[in-house]
This record gives structure tokens, sequence and C-alpha cells, in this order.
């Protein structure tokens, strides 16, 4: 899946999630083949094994307000399979974008992540259009 994202989207970034801490511990928030989710650091890392670019904004932010924004979605919000599969590749090679749907109430994971961040009409969004977005809006790389 991860290498026809790829291909897809002509991008050498196939997926993006959000870390957040609750309570102190580390989780990953992200739109996977079971819809949005929540998922301890620990689990998730060993689950999907991903080789990571992590950004943190410079500057400040409402973090409970951000952290219920990102939580909204958990449990209840599908995977887009059809915007991944046919909208996106069918905006790639036409320009064009048929929203026919509300483009919220299924998402992938860039779309999920930049909604989040209020991002207008993030549907459209590449995991690799996440990163430019995060270098353009003050975010730097840490290590993880």
């Amino acid at each position: 899946m991860s290498k026809l994202i790829k291909w897809f989207t002509k991008s050498s970034f196939s997926h993006t999630a959000l870390f957040i801490e609750i309570w102190g511990q580390p989780y990953v928030i992200d739109a996977q083949k079971d819809g949005v989710n929540l998922r301890p650091w620990d689990a998730w890392k060993e689950e999907y094994d991903y080789d990571i670019i992590a950004h943190r904004s410079n500057s400040e932010f409402d973090r409970v307000a951000f952290s219920k924004r990102a939580l909204t979605k958990v449990g209840h919000t599908a995977y887009d399979f059809e915007g991944l599969l046919i909208r996106h590749p069918w905006q790639l090679l036409t320009g064009g974008w048929d929203a026919q749907r509300d483009p919220y109430e299924r998402m992938t994971c860039s779309e999920y992540v930049m909604w989040v961040y209020g991002v207008e009409k993030a549907y459209r969004i590449s995991p690799e259009n996440v990163h430019r977005w995060c270098n353009l809006n003050g975010f730097y790389e840490v290590s993880i």
C-alpha cells in the first residue's frame, strides 16, 4: 500500500500522523485502513515501523483545543479508500476534483492531519504536501 501511495502521489512520503500526549503518555492519531484511531506510541511504532520525519511547530498554540479537535474523528471516521484510489489519481491526471459527498465523512491520513490544523480543502492534500506545508509554516524537523 505504501508503494502504491508513493506512486500515485509522486512522492517520497506515504503516510502522515499526529503525535500527541494524553495525561503525559505518548499517542499517535492517524487514518489507517481501519479508520481514524488513537494508538499508544510504542504499539503504533511496532505495528507500522515507518521511517519517520517528525515536525514540531515553532509557534505557541492551544494544545488542549488542538487535541480536542484531533480526537473528534477518532473511532468513527472511516478510511477514504475511494479518495485514495479514485479521487486523488483523478486529480493528478486531470487537475479536477469530483467532490460529490462531505469530504470529511471519510479521510486519508494526510487530509486528517491537515483538517486538524484547519487547512482549507484538506481532502486534496497528499503526504508530500503535508511535509511542504510544515516546512512553509514554521515547523522544524525533530529526531525521534
